[in-house]
C-alpha cells in the first residue's frame, strides 16, 4: 500500500513538474511576443507623430509589421489550441488579445467567444473584449460600440472617431466594462478634443472616409 502511495505521489509530482515547465514556457514565449507586437508599433507612431507616413521607412516598417503579425499569429494560435492558459500576469494575458486584436477579421471572429469566455473567467479585462467588437463591427461594414477606434487620414494627418451607435450613451458604455471616458481617452491617447457637436458635424466625412455606415 505504501509503495502504491509512493507512485501515486511520484507520478503527480512529474505532472506538476510537466504542467509547470510547460507555463513557464508559454510565459516566455508572450513575453517575446510582446515585445515584437509592441516595439514595432511604438516605431510606427513616433513616425506619425513626426509626420512620417508618406515616406519609405514608414512604409517599410508596415510591411515589417505584417510579416511579424503573421508570426506572432501562428504562435498565439497554438498557444490557444487548448483554451486560455492559467496563471498569466497582465502584460502577458494583454499580449494574447494584442495578437487576436491585430489579426484579419476571420481570426477576430473566430477567437471572439474564447475571448468572451476569458471575460467571465477574469482571465481577461472586459475591456478588450470592447476593443475587440469595435473592430470586428466596423470591419464588417457597421458602427463601433464604444468609441475605440479612430480613423487617422494618412493625407492629412487629420484624425476621426469613427461611427458610433450611440454617441449620446458611448460613455456610460465605456464605464461598464472599464474603459476611460471619451474625452480622457482621445486627448491622451490622439490628441483630439471630444465633443458630440464636432463628432456630428465631423460625421459625413468620416463615413465617405471609412465606408462605414
Amino acid at each position: 500500500m505504501k509503495r502504491l502511495s509512493s507512485v501515486i505521489l511520484v507520478s503527480l509530482l512529474c505532472i506538476f513538474q510537466s504542467v509547470f515547465a510547460q507555463n513557464q514556457q508559454i510565459s516566455a514565449q508572450l513575453d517575446s511576443i510582446w515585445k515584437t507586437d509592441q516595439g514595432i508599433r511604438m516605431e510606427l507612431i513616433q513616425l506619425q507623430q513626426q509626420g512620417k507616413t508618406n515616406t519609405s521607412e514608414f512604409k517599410k516598417l508596415i510591411s515589417g509589421m505584417k510579416t511579424q503579425d503573421s508570426i506572432n499569429q501562428k504562435k498565439v494560435i497554438e498557444i490557444l489550441r487548448n483554451g486560455w492558459p492559467e496563471n498569466l500576469n497582465l502584460q502577458q494575458n494583454q499580449t494574447l488579445f494584442l495578437v487576436i486584436q491585430h489579426a484579419d477579421l476571420g481570426k477576430q471572429k473566430k477567437y471572439l467567444p474564447l475571448i468572451e469566455s476569458a471575460v467571465k473567467e477574469r482571465k481577461t479585462l472586459a475591456s478588450n473584449l470592447a476593443l475587440l467588437q469595435d473592430r470586428i463591427a466596423l470591419r464588417e461594414g457597421g458602427k463601433q460600440i464604444y468609441g475605440s477606434q479612430v480613423w487617422i487620414d494618412n493625407a492629412t494627418g487629420e484624425k476621426y472617431v469613427r461611427p458610433i451607435q450611440n454617441p449620446e450613451k458611448v460613455d456610460s458604455l465605456r464605464a461598464e466594462v472599464g474603459l476611460p471616458d471619451m474625452q480622457t481617452y482621445l486627448q491622451q491617447g490622439f490628441q483630439i478634443k471630444w465633443s458630440l457637436e464636432k463628432y456630428y458635424e465631423q460625421l459625413p466625412k468620416v463615413r465617405a472616409l471609412t465606408g462605414n455606415k
